[in-house]
């Protein structure tokens, strides 16, 4: 069985979050929207392959998504 660092994982984490997030946004020419998709489809194949527990890295990215939309609280 294949196995990868956390780090890597980290990594793959990363670029699949700053895609979904990038998804998100209106506008995106037929050409980026395919590009990013296939960013997710091939970073999400990569864990999948990896042995790492699929669906904990899925609600890593969950997560991490939610902590980037979140506002920043300000400082008091």
């Amino acid at each position: 069985m294949p196995t990868v660092t956390p780090h890597r994982l980290s990594e793959w984490r990363r670029e699949i979050v700053k895609a979904r997030i990038r998804l998100a946004e209106s506008a995106l020419s037929t050409q980026l929207e395919r590009e990013l998709w296939t960013i997710v489809d091939c970073r999400e194949a990569c864990i999948k392959l990896s042995g790492a527990d699929f669906d904990a890295e899925m609600e890593l990215v969950d997560r991490e998504i939610e902590a980037a939309l979140r506002p920043r609280r300000q400082a008091s």
